[in-house]
């Protein structure tokens, strides 16, 4: 992939997904004020056996696709794409046709025995009848980011999206009738012809493009189906692993609760609010990495695969600094306003304390997205698999023999604990295997330097001034002095702005914006 594409992509993704979150999150709240707060945790309830049922149905085919696609194009092997397509969605129609009927025939006693609640009986059946077409857009969309055509990926996303919103909000204004089983169906109803449409929508894309891939026949199906095997069924466990461990989480810390003395009500008031409102803010940021985690698959694939080592190094030692220098500043923005946060978003004097505690995590738990990408693309998603699986054991343990004893500071603790443990061995992983240095003074000292400086330059700032004491304004004044002190730091280096820049220049030469290369071997 070209750099301008690179970065283009990265802004164009980032858009979407900043888009996309603010809808998402506006409609909970449409939500919550038509089925009240009993209707929400039903949903939510519904909505958490979907995601387990959902990643059974994609078992890593996404990734797969990106990792495998990158890969031949960068070869040169366009012929062999084509196969790859097919047998990708081969092996996702069989996973989602066999999840989707397993649901429909057990939503009952999932619903009696795990949700407890006949109610999201309908609701699962409704839904596993989308299961396949979920698994048709993952397969679909892992093809374009691999080819890095990412505005097909995106406004597949949005039309899922908007249909689901649409549809949902028509038939609970025209047909809800109070009951809370109606209406998650009707909801139900929604989520799945947004699924549906954007199958249908990513499909119609697919056969535009198909006319221009020729199928090779020279190649076994076995081998083609064993690539993606290989590639798949490592990350599918992962995935498996990552969901299990969360509903797992989500049963143990509340009971664990409890044990140390806490009432049933405390301990699901101490869960929500870290789980439900200080975890999404603390992540919220990291909306800006999630275009990179996603793309900079292609990108380390395609150099792995034609063994430009230098190229890796580059594109990974890029990354990780870009993640570091937004994760101190996330981290500076919730220490310094945190009181500010917590009362001024969810009015909790508590909320604003458990941010500060909890900030420090922040370096962590972005980076942990950007090494995880960076892991699968170097072909090494069974060490993920297997640090994913020794993080579930040290997670369990941790809660098991911390919360019933320290209560929401042992809570705090295991955070602490499991998070800065998976970080940490996938880190000296990647750094082993690429020999990168970690750069501790570009990467942290000087960005942790230059945002406790911006802080207090903006309150000196604001207070001569006599400007209201405005958060946006604080965030703001606060980013363009960050910036400016990793410029006087040389955190941020002229051949850093130099390299984002080029991105964006026409190669006259050339003539053509495709012509641009991404990187430059070093």
């Amino acid at each position: 992939m070209k750099r301008r594409n690179l970065l283009i992509n990265v802004i164009l993704l980032t858009a979407s997904t900043m888009t996309l979150g603010f809808i998402s999150m506006a409609f909970r709240v449409y939500l919550s004020n038509k089925i009240g707060a009993e209707g929400m945790g039903l949903f939510q309830l519904i909505m958490s056996i979907n995601v387990v049922c959902q990643t059974l149905a994609i078992s890593g085919i996404r990734v797969t696709m990106t990792r495998l696609v990158a890969e031949e194009l960068g070869k040169g092997n366009n012929h062999l794409v084509k196969n790859i397509i097919i047998k990708g969605l081969f092996y996702t129609l069989f996973l989602s046709i066999l999840t989707g009927i397993l649901l429909f025939n057990l939503s009952e006693f999932i619903s009696i025995a795990w949700i407890q609640d006949e109610r999201a009986i309908i609701p699962l059946k409704i839904l596993s009848c989308s299961l396949p077409f979920v698994g048709i857009s993952c397969c679909l969309n892992g093809y374009f980011y691999g080819c890095r055509k990412v505005v097909k990926c995106i406004s597949a996303d949005i039309i899922e999206t908007l249909v689901m919103i649409s549809i949902v909000s028509l038939c609970i204004t025209s047909f809800s009738t109070g009951r809370l089983d109606y209406t998650c169906a009707l909801i139900a109803v929604g989520s799945s012809i947004g699924n549906i449409c954007s199958a249908f929508y990513s499909y119609t894309l697919y056969i535009f493009e198909k006319k221009h891939i020729t199928l090779c026949k020279n190649i076994t199906d076995k081998y083609s189906f064993f690539k993606i095997i290989r590639v798949a069924i490592p990350l599918a466990f992962s995935a498996y692993i990552q969901t299990s461990l969360k509903t797992v989480e989500d049963i143990l810390i509340p009971k664990s609760l409890r044990l140390y003395g806490s009432s049933s009500s405390m301990s699901l008031s101490i869960f929500g609010m870290v789980k439900g409102m200080v975890m999404p803010l603390l992540v919220f940021p990291s909306i800006f990495l999630a275009s990179f985690s996603t793309l900079i698959i292609p990108e380390i694939a395609e150099a792995n695969a034609l063994n430009k080592k230098n190229t890796v190094n580059y594109i990974i030692s890029r990354v990780i600094k870009f993640t570091m220098l937004i994760a101190v500043f996330a981290t500076g923005i919730f220490i310094v306003f945190s009181n500010e946060l917590g009362v001024g978003l969810y009015k909790s004097e508590e909320v604003g304390y458990l941010l500060r505690i909890l900030a420090p995590l922040i370096p962590f738990m972005y980076l942990d997205k950007i090494v995880d990408g960076s892991l699968n693309a170097l072909d090494l998603q069974v060490t993920t698999l297997k640090y994913n699986i020794i993080d579930m054991f040290v997670r369990i343990s941790a809660i098991t023999f911390l919360i019933p004893r320290y209560g929401i500071k042992g809570f705090v603790l295991v955070l602490f604990i499991s998070t800065t443990f998976n970080t940490s061995l996938g880190v000296i992983k990647i750094l082993k295997v690429t020999k990168l240095k970690f750069d501790i003074l570009d990467w942290i000292l000087k960005p942790a330097l230059s945002i406790t400086l911006a802080s207090y330059a903006t309150k000196i700032i604001l207070y001569c001034l006599h400007i209201e004491n405005s958060i946006f304004i604080n965030i703001v004044l606060d980013l363009f002095i960050y910036f400016i002190m990793l410029i006087l730091f040389k955190s941020i280096r002229k051949t850093d702005l130099q390299w984002f820049a080029d991105g964006f220049k026409k190669d006259v030469k050339k003539g053509k914006w495709e012509n641009i290369g991404l990187y430059k071997q070093i």
